[in-house]
């Protein structure tokens, strides 16, 4: 085994959590979603917009708006990620937001701010499923697994959570020695910020080696993510569980509040109980990290929990029982979310990673039009208490899906578009003709001589790394089992079921694959 192999190798074995190496690439990213989500305005937006003209109708159109516009683009700005650059996406997402909070500080009639809504509304559509995206191919690229998925995303939570809470605190102050409007145009520098935070991060290019880019024709890069996402098997267990989830969260932000209002608390209450629900999404960032969560009696104790707390905001009267409800149950359902997520970009291949999250936020956005709909209606009628029945039949579907994903096996990935293991490693214009009369079947344009190329440095395994991991499977285990693990050609043919013309052809063509790639990448270094 060379060198580059026994290096290959020791990544997969004993590289399972980010190096320093890994997490100084991330931190531009944490950087930019702290910026982007120290929102100084939204402490003082309901008093803004009463001020521009804005009432109870008014307000209710403004939600319906944002509402429409998030789901309407989530799929095509995840469709835009995969195909051109998941970094772009999320530098126009901060664009976006930017016009958002400067339209809205503009703003001095409802028309002008519904404006600032639907910019809103842009930027979370490009937002959703992007950033985790990079994070789970960021991390492959990294460690050649995706087991510190979770340690980084509960890390992610917390930043947003911690930006969430600075902003909510800083900008009740700022708003108290400045004007209402100004604090509007405070945020645009943060999120100028953001922008420059993305724009020197190292995107991960997975996806591009995974069969996403131009040359693959839009129709075909639709179809192949919306086949990922109604397929049979275990992915639908999946997507299920992070829709019913989300619904739950969703519920305590949306409608937390009408539980204090039907128990008539005291106004002062509001902002501690809010400062509660947004710091359970960091708590439950550090929770989720844990690798309790897929074993079976944690998933169960998890799912009973839930339940629990739904069962609670049904039936209990006392405003400190019914908050520390909200708050532990959005913290559990973040917790369980992050190993979830990760089960779904285990299911994904990366070349429609981006879009399939995006599809999937899209069915959550299209559930829940509904389902708080029902929440209003039974809300009004007959009281938050009935309603809670809503979120505890969510709840009961939400805890038999998480006993019976998370303690199973990760989906496996469909295989991605590219070379299977019935083809070619090479294009076959690069060899001669079988009639050829000197060479029938050489070499027309050999493999170029890597003399003077480093083969063992950081750059190349990475290379090496994300060309075994945009094989197909049947190549990629042949070559991780032979050429990474150094088994030898019967104990491959052994484990996998394969005979030795079998092993040795699939060989052959995995290592056609990583010498190809290698030889792009010396190209482009060496011209």
């Amino acid at each position: 085994m060379g060198p580059l192999a026994e290096r290959l190798g020791r990544s997969r074995t004993e590289q399972r959590v980010l190096t320093a190496a890994g997490r100084r690439r991330l931190a531009p990213l944490f950087a930019a979603v702290f910026l982007q989500n120290l929102a100084l305005w939204v402490p003082i937006e309901k008093l803004f917009m009463t001020g521009i003209g804005f009432d109870a109708a008014g307000v209710g159109v403004m939600a319906a708006v944002y509402a429409a516009v998030v789901p309407l683009f989530e799929v095509p700005s995840g469709l835009l990620a995969d195909r051109w650059s998941r970094r772009g996406v999320l530098v126009l997402g901060s664009v976006a937001a930017a016009a958002s909070v400067a339209i809205g500080g503009l703003s001095r009639n409802v028309p002008t701010y519904l404006v600032a809504a639907v910019f809103l509304g842009l930027f979370f559509a490009m937002q959703s499923g992007t950033v985790e995206a990079i994070v789970y191919d960021t991390i492959l690229e990294e460690t050649g697994a995706s087991t510190a998925f979770e340690a980084t995303t509960g890390r992610l939570r917390l930043v947003e959570s911690g930006a969430l809470v600075v902003g909510a605190l800083a900008g009740g102050v700022i708003a108290e020695v400045v004007s209402l409007r100004a604090t509007y145009f405070l945020t645009v520098p943060l999120l100028i910020g953001a922008c420059l935070a993305l724009l020197a991060f190292r995107e991960p290019r997975l996806h591009r080696a995974d069969g996403a880019d131009e040359s693959t024709s839009l129709r075909d890069q639709v179809r192949a993510t919306y086949r990922v996402i109604l397929q049979p098997g275990r992915l639908r267990l999946v997507i299920a569980v992070t829709v019913a989830g989300t619904l739950l969260m969703q519920s305590m932000l949306e409608f937390g509040p009408l539980w204090l209002v039907a128990l008539a608390v005291p106004a002062f209450v509001y902002g501690p109980h809010w400062a509660g629900l947004t710091a359970a999404l960091g708590l439950g960032g550090l929770l989720g990290a844990r690798p309790w969560w897929t074993r079976r009696p944690a998933a169960v104790l998890l799912a009973l929990m839930i339940v629990a707390c739904c069962l609670i905001l049904t039936t209990s009267r006392s405003a400190p029982v019914v908050i520390a409800a909200q708050v532990v149950l959005t913290t559990l359902v973040v917790a369980g979310g992050i190993p979830v997520l990760r089960r779904l970009h285990d299911g994904v291949p990366s070349a429609v990673r981006a879009g399939v999250a995006s599809g999937v936020g899209t069915l959550t956005w299209v559930t829940f039009v509904p389902f708080a709909l029902a929440i209003g209606f039974l809300s009004d009628r007959a009281g938050v208490g009935t309603a809670g029945w809503a979120l505890v039949a969510i709840g009961v579907a939400a805890g038999i899906l998480l006993v019976v994903v998370l303690p199973g096996a990760p989906p496996p990935p469909p295989a991605p578009p590219g070379p299977v293991a019935g083809e070619p490693a090479f294009p076959a214009d690069r060899f001669l003709p079988d009639d050829d009369p000197a060479w029938p079947g050489h070499w027309a344009s050999p493999p170029r001589e890597w003399a003077d190329a480093r083969v063992d440095d950081d750059a190349t395994l990475a290379e090496v790394r994300a060309a075994v991991l945009a094989m197909p499977p049947e190549l990629r285990q042949v070559i991780v089992q032979r050429d990474v693990e150094g088994r030898s050609a019967e104990q491959v043919c052994a484990a996998l079921g394969l005979d030795a013309a079998d092993e040795i052809a699939a060989l052959h063509r995995a290592r056609g694959l990583v010498r190809e790639r290698l030889e792009h990448y010396f190209e482009r270094r060496n011209p």
